[in-house]
């Protein structure tokens, strides 16, 4: 039996969630996850698991048994002919993303973030953009799900298609994955066009944007009055020439460290002990960045080194999925939100936008939808901003996003997820004594 390690202290990306677990394990292979999860089982206890910790919820959180899965990694096939992909659950996607180009396979789309680990990102439903593109989720055709009795489950789309609907976007509450299958497409390059355009001339013309284009993404800086309009859409043009130092400069120092010092410095002073007063840069400091940070450009690329982003500087993030249709409302109604309640929102709000598809916990489920996020950095700024950000979202019908900071009850869970009774009891035959549940899970499902 492997022997667990009792002194981890468990803290996610930003440092703002921990735990420190009973026993802590790093499985390398099913035959020892299957030996963690009996043993739990037999004893009564708890199992969570995690990959990268990259997120804001409170899906991890565990006294009990805590299993990561960054020695679950391998590539275990590559059916070329077929387009299909089989991978343990660990796997990062930036480590994905440098394997499948020699195979002349690429992801049908991607997040902004390649640090997530494959089996992280699809349970929490990670999304990219693009209203012709479903989450990473819905690219999963089979997966090895191990039960909370102790047995391997594989389950396929072909197979057993309700199941792998609800484990597609599975919380870790129906088991652990040990590994997936994705269905692949040919290897392509985006073309990524942004620019700077008036916040309200965007917003009248979304529609128009995202259905002529096949992904659309947009960033707005609270207190300005511009909106940075990012569009990429397939291309057979060749790849822009790559200057590496300016894409380091840009993406290293640009976006990341003088970020990062901006937003630290605006909070710090605001923050300044001893003070009757306030010093309030945000808003100059947001006019400031969307002047330098938002100019025009224009790029051919491989897809995931245009659909994925630089790791931004620790920040928070909560983000809502309301119904496409319902897309300019959301964006000025946060604006509203925002301005109307001085919030000291020192991060940039991101809009993106992503097809319906049929995972039971999918905020996408059965719609089309338009995710509105709203992040800051400190934890002073991100209570009041999310507070109010979520009770208005959700009067639009939003979901929200399972990665990020959230707050939800079993009544609105169930009003929001038409699937969710269904994804309980399926929940119920795969675990029956709960043993992945934590207090996040027991709260939601009972």
């Amino acid at each position: 039996m492997l022997k667990p390690d009792t002194g981890y202290r468990f803290r996610n990306w930003d440092e703002t969630l921990e735990c420190r677990p009973e026993r802590f394990y790093q499985p390398e292979s099913e035959e020892e996850v299957l030996e963690i999860v009996r043993e739990a089982s037999d004893a009564g206890g708890t199992v969570r698991t995690f990959g990268a910790g990259h997120s804001w919820s409170p899906l991890v959180v565990t006294d009990d048994t805590l299993i990561n899965l960054d020695k679950l990694d391998r590539i275990i096939s590559i059916d070329v002919e077929q387009q299909l992909v089989t991978v343990h659950a660990g796997i990062r996607l930036k480590e994905l993303n440098q394997i499948l180009p020699k195979h002349n396979l690429g992801m049908k789309n991607l997040g902004s973030i390649g640090e997530q680990s494959i089996a992280g990102a699809i349970s929490t439903a990670t999304h990219g953009t693009g209203l012709r593109f479903g989450g990473l989720h819905t690219q999963i055709v089979g997966m090895n799900l191990i039960t909370g009795s102790g047995q391997l489950l594989s389950i396929s789309e072909d197979r057993h298609p309700e199941r792998i609907a609800a484990a597609r976007v599975g919380l870790g509450a129906l088991g652990i994955i040990t590994q997936v299958t994705i269905q692949c497409v040919p290897y392509y390059n985006l073309e990524r066009e942004a620019q700077p355009l008036p916040f309200d001339e965007v917003l009248d013309q979304i529609d128009d944007l995202v259905n002529d284009n096949d992904r659309v993404r947009l960033y707005w800086f609270p207190y300005t009055d511009v909106i940075q309009v990012a569009t990429m859409n397939r291309t057979d043009r060749p790849p822009t020439p790559r200057n590496r130092f300016k894409e380091w400069f840009t993406d290293v120092v640009v976006k990341r460290e003088l970020m990062e010092l901006l937003v630290e410095t605006g909070y710090d002073l605001y923050q300044l002990p001893g003070l009757d007063v306030h010093i309030d840069v945000v808003d100059d400091v947001n006019r400031f960045s969307a002047k330098v940070g938002w100019v025009r450009e224009e790029v051919v690329a491989p897809y995931d080194y245009v659909l994925n982003i630089p790791m931004p500087p620790e920040h928070q993030e909560c983000e809502y999925a309301v119904p496409a249709e319902r897309a300019a409302e959301a964006v000025r109604l946060t604006r509203r939100i925002i301005e109307e309640n001085d919030y000291h929102v020192n991060f940039p709000v991101e809009v993106r936008f992503v097809a319906a598809d049929e995972a039971m916990l999918s905020p996408a489920y059965g719609r089309d939808i338009c995710y509105v996020g709203a992040y800051t950095f400190g934890e002073e700024f991100a209570r009041p901003l999310f507070d109010r950000f979520e009770r208005e979202m959700k009067k639009l019908g939003g979901r929200p996003h399972w990665g990020k900071h959230l707050t939800l009850s079993r009544e609105e869970a169930r009003s929001l997820y038409p699937m969710y009774e269904r994804f309980n009891e399926i929940r119920k035959e795969l675990d029956p004594k709960g043993v992945f549940a934590n207090e996040f899970i027991r709260d939601l499902f009972g």
